[in-house]
């Protein structure tokens, strides 16, 4: 992939009050939400150098199972090949630049619909009309060596890792720890309740970073009323996943009760997950794996939430529940799972509007920078991690450039 090296449109100095480093600590300009000049510099900062996520490899358990997603320009498909391992291709016939394939589904194998040049689910060209048949001798080696682009494709944990630089060590080198912190939720063994559905929204993908202060002001009639909130002992942010370095900022939601989730009966409906110890169902675990990846590891199940950039104001998001094989099995687990749905509907029609309110005021000229709670300790790190990612950056192209 070309990439041609920017600096950052903002001042670095600019950035780092919004860092640990600073005192106190500020929210990030409006710009880095708004501007289409710093999204740019962002995609090398950020998706350009690091492993993210793109799914979960149970959302195409069979071979042929594909679903197709857009990382900023870029429309990819995600697919299981016939030897069971998962691809990630370049979603762009090499011939003409079409599409090749859209929404979700189960194929033998990738045809473009403009001309019927046809690709094995690894990506390798297997036919092009007029050129693999007919042509020259001269066409037809030109074709054998023609292939869809793969993206560098890692599993962790039954989540599918992506990333464009070549140089990265591997995603379980900057994970491995917290495989072991959640071994006992299993979540390569989990299956979605329902697929992952994508959705484009107009607004900035950092907007979908999680925190819970909003949760007992935003949240506090919908979600209060299923799951007690307490300031200062609900909400833990010094929690054992915390690891700055790598990119993982998380927090807890604290009970003292066994099993306290929130749902209408203000305990969990489905199953408890085998395995877990006490401690861990007496809390809710939100841990975001920036860039783009927040699960919540739960007594009953493991959510994942994932979004990505298509645009300096749009954004691609979607949430998955996942449980184990024999909680989908149960004859009441549809019943059950719709009702929670339902139930929980309300906070995220909430989280919905407050998103799209904040980047419509993020494209004000009364924006400002106010200072951070001590609820947002979550964001804290996240704006951390993000500013030493444009750091880097900037020094690579002001290096480039000498």
């Amino acid at each position: 992939m070309n990439q041609h090296l920017l600096t950052s449109p903002i001042p670095l100095e600019e950035l780092r009050s919004s860092t640990l480093e600073a005192q106190p600590v500020i929210a990030l300009p409006a710009a880095v939400f708004t501007s289409p000049e710093f999204y740019d510099f962002e995609m090398n900062a950020v998706w350009r150098r690091e492993w993210f996520c793109v799914g979960h490899v149970n959302e195409i358990p069979n071979s042929g199972d594909y679903y197709t997603i857009q990382v900023g320009n870029d429309p990819l498909i995600v697919v299981r090949d016939r030897d069971g391992q998962v691809q990630v291709l370049a979603n762009v016939c090499q011939h003409r630049g079409m599409i090749l394939a859209e929404g979700r589904g189960n194929v033998r194998r990738l045809r473009c619909p403009l001309h019927a040049w046809t690709y094995d689910l690894s990506g390798k060209l297997v036919s092009a009309p007029g050129v693999t048949d007919t042509g020259s001798e001269a066409e037809k080696e030109a074709a054998a060596k023609i292939c869809l682009p793969r993206i560098r494709t890692e599993v962790w944990e039954g989540f599918i890792f992506i990333a464009f630089n070549e140089e990265l060590p591997p995603v379980n080198e900057r994970l491995g720890k917290l495989s072991e912190q959640l071994r006992n939720y299993e979540m390569a063994s989990l299956f979605p309740a329902d697929p992952l559905d994508l959705k484009e929204f107009d607004w900035n993908w950092k907007i979908f970073n999680d925190e819970c202060y909003h949760c007992m002001y935003l949240h506090s009639s919908s979600w209060g009323d299923m799951y007690e909130l307490v300031r200062g002992s609900t909400l833990n942010e010094q929690v054992e996943f915390n690891d700055l370095e790598k990119g993982i900022v998380s927090y807890n939601l604290c009970s003292s009760q066994v099993d306290a989730a929130p749902t209408y009966t203000k305990s969990i409906i489905q199953p408890p997950l085998p395995g877990l110890t006490e401690e861990q169902r007496k809390q809710l675990s939100y841990i975001t794996v920036a860039p783009n990846l927040l699960i919540v590891a739960m007594p009953d199940k493991v959510k994942y939430f994932l979004w990505l950039p298509v645009g300096a104001q749009k954004s691609l998001y979607a949430v998955s529940w996942m449980y184990p094989k024999t909680t989908l099995a149960r004859d009441d687990f549809r019943e059950k799972y719709d009702r929670e749905v339902k139930d929980l509907w309300p906070v995220m029609e909430e989280d919905l509007w407050a998103w799209r309110s904040c980047q419509k005021g993020y494209n004000s000229s009364f924006s400002a920078r106010g200072p951070l709670a001590t609820e947002e300790e979550v964001i804290k790190r996240l704006q951390t991690w993000l500013v030493q990612k444009y750091a880097a950056e900037d020094a690579r192209a002001r290096v480039s450039a000498q």
